[in-house]
Protein backbone atom coordinates (compact mmCIF):
# COMPACT_ATOMS: atom_id res chain seq x y z
CA UNK A 1 0.00 0.00 0.00
CA UNK A 2 1.42 3.37 -1.09
CA UNK A 3 1.66 6.52 1.01
CA UNK A 4 -1.61 7.97 -0.27
CA UNK A 5 -3.52 4.91 0.81
CA UNK A 6 -1.89 4.96 4.21
CA UNK A 7 -2.83 8.62 4.62
CA UNK A 8 -6.47 7.96 3.77
CA UNK A 9 -6.57 5.04 6.16
CA UNK A 10 -5.02 7.12 8.93
CA UNK A 11 -7.50 9.96 8.27
CA UNK A 12 -10.42 7.57 8.42
CA UNK A 13 -9.14 6.14 11.67
CA UNK A 14 -8.76 9.57 13.22
CA UNK A 15 -12.26 10.51 12.08
CA UNK A 16 -13.64 7.40 13.76
CA UNK A 17 -11.73 8.17 16.93
CA UNK A 18 -13.01 11.75 16.96
CA UNK A 19 -16.55 10.56 16.27
CA UNK A 20 -16.29 8.01 19.05
CA UNK A 21 -14.95 10.58 21.47
CA UNK A 22 -17.72 12.99 20.44
CA UNK A 23 -20.35 10.31 21.01
CA UNK A 24 -18.88 9.57 24.42
CA UNK A 25 -18.85 13.24 25.35
CA UNK A 26 -22.40 13.67 24.11
CA UNK A 27 -23.56 10.70 26.17
CA UNK A 28 -21.61 11.91 29.21
CA UNK A 29 -23.28 15.32 28.91
CA UNK A 30 -26.65 13.89 29.96
CA UNK A 31 -27.63 13.71 33.62
CA UNK A 32 -30.68 12.28 35.42
CA UNK A 33 -32.72 13.78 38.26
CA UNK A 34 -34.50 11.06 40.23
CA UNK A 35 -38.11 11.38 41.41
CA UNK A 36 -38.69 13.44 44.60
CA UNK A 37 -35.42 15.30 43.96
CA UNK A 38 -34.57 18.62 42.36
CA UNK A 39 -31.19 19.92 41.23
CA UNK A 40 -29.16 22.93 40.18
CA UNK A 41 -26.44 22.85 37.56
CA UNK A 42 -22.82 23.71 38.55
CA UNK A 43 -19.73 24.01 36.38
CA UNK A 44 -17.08 21.56 37.53
CA UNK A 45 -14.23 23.85 36.54
CA UNK A 46 -15.37 27.31 37.60
CA UNK A 47 -17.96 26.24 40.26
CA UNK A 48 -20.34 28.69 38.65
CA UNK A 49 -24.01 27.72 38.97
CA UNK A 50 -26.85 28.20 36.53
CA UNK A 51 -29.12 30.69 38.34
CA UNK A 52 -31.79 30.61 35.65
CA UNK A 53 -33.18 27.11 36.09
CA UNK A 54 -33.99 24.47 38.69
CA UNK A 55 -34.10 20.95 37.28
CA UNK A 56 -36.71 18.36 38.23
CA UNK A 57 -37.33 14.67 37.56
CA UNK A 58 -36.09 13.46 34.20
CA UNK A 59 -33.04 13.32 31.86
CA UNK A 60 -31.34 16.62 31.04
CA UNK A 61 -28.41 17.57 28.77
CA UNK A 62 -26.06 19.80 30.77
CA UNK A 63 -22.73 19.19 29.06
CA UNK A 64 -19.61 17.35 30.15
CA UNK A 65 -18.19 20.23 32.15
CA UNK A 66 -21.32 20.53 34.35
CA UNK A 67 -22.79 18.49 37.15
CA UNK A 68 -26.01 18.38 39.17
CA UNK A 69 -26.26 19.24 42.87
CA UNK A 70 -29.25 17.40 44.28
CA UNK A 71 -31.69 18.43 47.03
CA UNK A 72 -34.74 16.49 48.28
CA UNK A 73 -38.16 17.83 47.38
CA UNK A 74 -39.80 15.71 50.08
CA UNK A 75 -40.08 16.57 53.77
CA UNK A 76 -36.73 16.41 55.55
CA UNK A 77 -36.59 15.26 59.14
CA UNK A 78 -34.61 16.65 62.07
CA UNK A 79 -34.82 14.65 65.29
CA UNK A 80 -33.89 15.68 68.81
CA UNK A 81 -34.23 12.39 70.64
CA UNK A 82 -32.50 9.46 72.29
CA UNK A 83 -34.51 7.06 70.13
CA UNK A 84 -32.16 5.02 67.96
CA UNK A 85 -34.91 3.82 65.63
CA UNK A 86 -34.99 6.90 63.40
CA UNK A 87 -31.86 6.08 61.43
CA UNK A 88 -33.80 4.28 58.68
CA UNK A 89 -36.12 7.19 57.93
CA UNK A 90 -35.95 8.54 54.37
CA UNK A 91 -34.70 12.09 53.90
CA UNK A 92 -33.21 12.20 57.40
CA UNK A 93 -31.49 15.55 57.68
CA UNK A 94 -30.08 15.40 61.20
CA UNK A 95 -30.36 13.39 64.41
CA UNK A 96 -29.27 14.94 67.64
CA UNK A 97 -29.85 14.31 71.32
CA UNK A 98 -32.75 15.78 73.33
CA UNK A 99 -32.74 19.53 73.85
CA UNK A 100 -31.60 20.60 77.30
CA UNK A 101 -32.87 24.08 78.11
CA UNK A 102 -33.62 26.30 81.09
CA UNK A 103 -37.09 27.53 81.95
CA UNK A 104 -37.94 31.10 82.93
CA UNK A 105 -37.61 30.19 86.60
CA UNK A 106 -34.17 28.63 86.12
CA UNK A 107 -35.08 24.94 86.10
CA UNK A 108 -33.59 22.52 83.60
CA UNK A 109 -35.83 20.60 81.24
CA UNK A 110 -35.19 18.06 78.49
CA UNK A 111 -37.33 18.03 75.36
CA UNK A 112 -37.68 15.41 72.62
CA UNK A 113 -39.24 16.47 69.33
CA UNK A 114 -39.32 15.90 65.59
CA UNK A 115 -39.65 18.54 62.92
CA UNK A 116 -40.09 18.38 59.17
CA UNK A 117 -39.09 21.08 56.70
CA UNK A 118 -38.90 21.52 52.96
CA UNK A 119 -36.85 23.67 50.59
CA UNK A 120 -39.14 25.47 48.12
CA UNK A 121 -37.89 25.08 44.53
CA UNK A 122 -38.14 28.83 43.95
CA UNK A 123 -35.73 29.35 46.87
CA UNK A 124 -33.26 26.64 45.92
CA UNK A 125 -30.68 28.95 44.24
CA UNK A 126 -30.65 31.29 47.26
CA UNK A 127 -30.56 28.34 49.61
CA UNK A 128 -27.49 26.93 47.86
CA UNK A 129 -25.81 30.34 47.93
CA UNK A 130 -26.41 30.63 51.70
CA UNK A 131 -25.73 27.09 52.88
CA UNK A 132 -24.11 25.16 50.06
CA UNK A 133 -24.44 21.40 49.94
CA UNK A 134 -23.74 20.55 53.58
CA UNK A 135 -26.60 22.53 55.05
CA UNK A 136 -27.82 19.93 57.56
CA UNK A 137 -25.68 21.01 60.50
CA UNK A 138 -26.46 24.71 60.02
CA UNK A 139 -30.23 24.21 59.80
CA UNK A 140 -30.26 21.84 62.79
CA UNK A 141 -28.27 24.30 64.93
CA UNK A 142 -30.64 27.12 64.03
CA UNK A 143 -33.63 24.98 65.00
CA UNK A 144 -31.94 24.08 68.28
CA UNK A 145 -31.28 27.74 69.07
CA UNK A 146 -34.87 28.82 68.38
CA UNK A 147 -36.40 25.95 70.33
CA UNK A 148 -34.22 26.54 73.38
CA UNK A 149 -34.97 30.25 73.28
CA UNK A 150 -38.70 29.47 73.18
CA UNK A 151 -38.50 27.29 76.28
CA UNK A 152 -36.87 30.09 78.27
CA UNK A 153 -40.06 32.15 77.86
CA UNK A 154 -42.12 29.74 80.00
CA UNK A 155 -42.15 28.67 83.63
CA UNK A 156 -41.86 24.99 84.41
CA UNK A 157 -45.51 24.68 85.49
CA UNK A 158 -46.62 26.28 82.23
CA UNK A 159 -44.48 23.84 80.29
CA UNK A 160 -45.80 20.84 82.22
CA UNK A 161 -49.48 21.82 82.14
CA UNK A 162 -49.65 23.52 78.75
CA UNK A 163 -47.85 21.36 76.22
CA UNK A 164 -50.14 22.47 73.42
CA UNK A 165 -49.20 26.08 74.12
CA UNK A 166 -45.51 25.17 74.13
CA UNK A 167 -45.83 23.28 70.85
CA UNK A 168 -47.72 26.20 69.25
CA UNK A 169 -45.08 28.71 70.40
CA UNK A 170 -42.23 26.51 69.11
CA UNK A 171 -43.97 26.08 65.76
CA UNK A 172 -44.60 29.80 65.32
CA UNK A 173 -41.06 30.86 66.23
CA UNK A 174 -39.43 28.16 64.13
CA UNK A 175 -41.56 29.01 61.09
CA UNK A 176 -40.36 32.61 61.17
CA UNK A 177 -36.73 31.58 61.58
CA UNK A 178 -36.74 29.01 58.75
CA UNK A 179 -38.47 31.39 56.34
CA UNK A 180 -35.49 33.71 56.70
CA UNK A 181 -33.30 30.76 55.74
CA UNK A 182 -35.34 29.90 52.63
CA UNK A 183 -37.01 26.88 54.26
CA UNK A 184 -40.58 26.03 55.19
CA UNK A 185 -41.48 24.29 58.46
CA UNK A 186 -44.11 21.69 57.57
CA UNK A 187 -44.73 20.03 60.95
CA UNK A 188 -43.42 19.96 64.50
CA UNK A 189 -44.14 17.07 66.87
CA UNK A 190 -43.44 17.61 70.56
CA UNK A 191 -42.78 14.06 71.70
CA UNK A 192 -41.84 14.55 75.32
CA UNK A 193 -40.92 17.04 78.05
CA UNK A 194 -38.90 15.81 81.02
CA UNK A 195 -37.80 17.34 84.33
CA UNK A 196 -35.75 16.06 87.22
CA UNK A 197 -37.53 13.46 89.34
CA UNK A 198 -37.92 15.80 92.31
CA UNK A 199 -39.38 18.53 90.10
CA UNK A 200 -41.75 16.10 88.39
CA UNK A 201 -42.96 14.89 91.80
CA UNK A 202 -43.57 18.50 92.81
CA UNK A 203 -45.47 19.15 89.59
CA UNK A 204 -47.55 16.00 90.01
CA UNK A 205 -48.46 17.03 93.56
CA UNK A 206 -49.41 20.47 92.29
CA UNK A 207 -51.54 18.95 89.54
CA UNK A 208 -53.22 16.59 92.00
CA UNK A 209 -53.95 19.52 94.32
CA UNK A 210 -55.42 21.47 91.41
CA UNK A 211 -57.55 18.50 90.44
CA UNK A 212 -58.83 18.13 94.01
CA UNK A 213 -59.58 21.83 94.16
CA UNK A 214 -61.42 21.60 90.86
CA UNK A 215 -63.33 18.52 92.04
CA UNK A 216 -64.35 20.30 95.26
CA UNK A 217 -65.44 23.30 93.23
CA UNK A 218 -67.56 21.08 91.01
CA UNK A 219 -69.04 19.27 94.03
CA UNK A 220 -69.93 22.57 95.67
CA UNK A 221 -71.51 23.70 92.44
CA UNK A 222 -73.52 20.47 92.27
CA UNK A 223 -74.76 20.99 95.84
CA UNK A 224 -75.70 24.58 95.03
CA UNK A 225 -77.60 23.53 91.92
CA UNK A 226 -79.44 20.81 93.86
CA UNK A 227 -80.45 23.35 96.50
CA UNK A 228 -81.67 25.71 93.80
CA UNK A 229 -83.69 22.89 92.25
CA UNK A 230 -85.25 22.01 95.61
CA UNK A 231 -86.07 25.68 96.19
CA UNK A 232 -87.62 25.89 92.76
CA UNK A 233 -89.66 22.76 93.46
CA UNK A 234 -91.01 24.28 96.71
CA UNK A 235 -91.72 27.57 95.00
CA UNK A 236 -93.55 25.83 92.17
CA UNK A 237 -95.51 23.69 94.65
CA UNK A 238 -96.57 26.84 96.53
CA UNK A 239 -97.57 28.54 93.29
CA UNK A 240 -99.51 25.46 92.21
CA UNK A 241 -101.36 25.37 95.56
CA UNK A 242 -102.17 29.07 95.20
CA UNK A 243 -103.50 28.45 91.70
CA UNK A 244 -105.56 25.48 92.90
CA UNK A 245 -107.00 27.49 95.83
CA UNK A 246 -107.85 30.38 93.53
CA UNK A 247 -109.49 27.98 91.09
CA UNK A 248 -111.49 26.35 93.87
CA UNK A 249 -112.60 29.77 95.14
CA UNK A 250 -113.63 30.82 91.66
CA UNK A 251 -115.45 27.52 91.16
CA UNK A 252 -117.31 27.91 94.47
CA UNK A 253 -118.23 31.47 93.55
CA UNK A 254 -119.50 30.34 90.17
CA UNK A 255 -121.57 27.56 91.81
CA UNK A 256 -123.09 29.95 94.32
CA UNK A 257 -123.83 32.48 91.62
CA UNK A 258 -125.46 29.73 89.56
CA UNK A 259 -127.54 28.62 92.56
CA UNK A 260 -128.58 32.21 93.27
CA UNK A 261 -129.56 32.70 89.66
CA UNK A 262 -131.48 29.41 89.64
CA UNK A 263 -133.28 30.36 92.85
CA UNK A 264 -134.06 33.76 91.33
CA UNK A 265 -135.47 32.13 88.20
CA UNK A 266 -137.44 29.66 90.31
CA UNK A 267 -138.84 32.41 92.52
CA UNK A 268 -139.83 34.49 89.51
CA UNK A 269 -141.44 31.47 87.86
CA UNK A 270 -143.31 30.61 91.06
CA UNK A 271 -144.50 34.18 91.46
CA UNK A 272 -145.75 34.26 87.87
CA UNK A 273 -147.48 30.90 88.36
CA UNK A 274 -149.33 32.08 91.50
CA UNK A 275 -150.22 35.33 89.78
CA UNK A 276 -151.75 33.30 86.93
CA UNK A 277 -153.49 31.08 89.44
CA UNK A 278 -154.90 34.10 91.26
CA UNK A 279 -156.12 35.60 87.99
CA UNK A 280 -157.84 32.38 86.93
CA UNK A 281 -159.45 31.72 90.31
CA UNK A 282 -160.28 35.40 90.96
CA UNK A 283 -159.06 35.05 94.51
CA UNK A 284 -158.30 38.01 96.68
CA UNK A 285 -154.92 38.25 98.32
CA UNK A 286 -156.07 36.77 101.64
CA UNK A 287 -157.64 33.78 99.95
CA UNK A 288 -154.52 33.23 97.83
CA UNK A 289 -152.39 33.17 100.95
CA UNK A 290 -154.68 30.56 102.45
CA UNK A 291 -154.23 28.39 99.37
CA UNK A 292 -150.44 28.79 99.49
CA UNK A 293 -150.45 27.96 103.22
CA UNK A 294 -152.51 24.88 102.64
CA UNK A 295 -150.23 23.76 99.86
CA UNK A 296 -147.21 24.34 102.07
CA UNK A 297 -148.67 22.30 104.93
CA UNK A 298 -149.77 19.62 102.51
CA UNK A 299 -153.10 19.17 104.34
CA UNK A 300 -155.97 17.51 102.46
CA UNK A 301 -158.42 16.67 105.30
CA UNK A 302 -161.80 18.34 105.54
CA UNK A 303 -161.11 19.47 109.08
CA UNK A 304 -157.96 21.26 108.06
CA UNK A 305 -159.73 22.81 105.13
CA UNK A 306 -162.42 24.27 107.44
CA UNK A 307 -159.86 25.55 109.95
CA UNK A 308 -157.81 27.20 107.21
CA UNK A 309 -160.83 28.61 105.42
CA UNK A 310 -159.77 26.65 102.39
CA UNK A 311 -163.27 25.16 102.05
CA UNK A 312 -164.73 28.60 101.38
CA UNK A 313 -162.15 29.21 98.66
CA UNK A 314 -162.87 25.85 97.13
CA UNK A 315 -166.57 26.51 97.21
CA UNK A 316 -166.03 29.80 95.39
CA UNK A 317 -163.95 28.03 92.79
CA UNK A 318 -166.56 25.33 92.30
CA UNK A 319 -169.32 27.96 92.05
CA UNK A 320 -167.30 29.83 89.39
CA UNK A 321 -166.82 26.65 87.40
CA UNK A 322 -170.56 25.89 87.67
CA UNK A 323 -171.50 29.37 86.47
CA UNK A 324 -169.19 29.04 83.56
Amino acid sequence: MNGVGMGILAGAFMACVILFIGMCLFIAGWAIVDPTYMAICRNKITSHIDEDEVYFEGRHFIGVANEFIFYPMAWQLIEFTDDEGVGGVDYLCKVDGPLDASTMDGLTTSVELSLYFTIPPQQLINFYTSFGVNYQESIANECKRVLKDTLTKFKYEEIFKGRLNISAAMTENLKRSLVRRRCVLEKLLLRGIYFQDSIEASIENSVIADQRSTANKYNNEIVRIKEEIEGMKKDYAYKINVIIAEAQKNATLCIEEAKAYANSVYANSTALAWAGYQQVTELDTESLLRVQWARTLGSTTEKDSISLGYDTIGAKFVQKVSNA
